[in-house]
């Protein structure tokens, strides 16, 4: 939801990272009053996508976005390699009038890469409702009670991505007897076992929060 600090949450997660591509959506004032928003990329480069006072044909609410600024801004972030964590704030509605912004989203989500990426919950489209029901995405709602520990899961999960993703391409891990599956990890063997159409993982962190590095190697190297 707006105000949930889902922007600053993302600033905090890919603070700490060094290998990253995309870019953060700031809130621009002038007399402490919120006039319009600028592009942030991660080499530090900045643009206006949205000001009250611009003349465009594309407005929210009772700011202007400025589409042709945000087009020359995407090529600085469209290039990236596959150690590359990407990020994008936010897929939401002003940045949805370009369709030059959509295939980015398209691309960074069809990439191996990581990605973090805000969506707002109070604006929906078709673009929207295909990505939040993709299989490879994992949503997570963010409110003001809760964002703090979602830092720390969010930047637990960074990891085992990662490392899912490192287990998954190496074979011998996997031991498989119908619907169990026995992974040897860098910390010893996890055992997972076949519910109906989910998963179910034996460690601590899938306990916690259902989903785990074991869990996505095993679907990804079953794949």
């Amino acid at each position: 939801m707006p105000k949930s600090g889902k922007s600053t949450l993302l600033k905090k997660v890919i603070s700490g990272l060094e290998n990253k591509v995309g870019f953060v959506t700031n809130e621009i004032r002038e007399n402490g009053e919120r006039i319009g928003f600028e592009i942030e990329t991660h080499l530090g480069e900045t643009t206006i996508l949205a000001d009250a006072n611009f003349q465009t044909d594309f407005q929210v609410s009772k700011y202007f976005v400025d589409v042709n600024n945000l087009d020359k801004m995407l090529p600085k972030v469209s290039e990236f390699n596959n150690e590359n964590i990407l990020f994008l704030d936010e897929i939401g509605q002003m940045q949805l009038f370009s369709e030059n912004f959509k295939n980015l989203v398209l691309k960074y989500l069809d990439s191996p890469n990581t990605c973090l990426a805000t969506v707002s919950k109070i604006f929906s489209n078709e673009f929207i409702e295909q990505i939040k029901t993709r299989n490879d995405v994992i949503l997570v709602e963010i409110t003001e009670e809760n964002r703090d520990t979602k830092e720390k899961f969010l930047t637990k999960l960074i990891g085992k991505i990662q490392k899912a993703k490192r287990y998954a391409s190496e074979p011998e891990r996997f031991l498989i007897k119908g619907d169990e599956v026995t992974i040897t990890t860098d910390h010893g063997e996890k055992h997972l076992k076949k519910v109906e159409k989910s998963w179910l993982c034996d460690c601590e962190f899938f306990a916690e929060n259902k989903i785990c590095s074991h869990l996505m190697a095993v679907e990804k190297f079953l794949k």
